[in-house]
């Protein structure tokens, strides 16, 4: 999906990164899915958890799930 980037992921990266990948599962995710992805957005929006590069992992286990 989304490559790893030797540099360091910024946290308004992280959140259009997150963004991307929800508009691109969409309809492909259930509500709770899309919900909790929401979610994520606003935590990187909101500098919310360990890291920028954990809340985009966090994402995408959403999607493997």
């Amino acid at each position: 999906m989304l490559e790893r980037s030797p540099t360091r992921l910024s946290w308004a990266d992280c959140e259009s990164k997150i963004r991307k990948l929800h508009r691109a599962a969409t309809g492909a995710v259930t509500e709770d899915e899309s919900r909790r992805l929401y979610h994520l957005e606003l935590s990187a929006n909101r500098h919310a958890g360990t890291s920028p590069r954990h809340v985009l992992e966090q994402a995408k286990a959403v999607l493997r799930s």
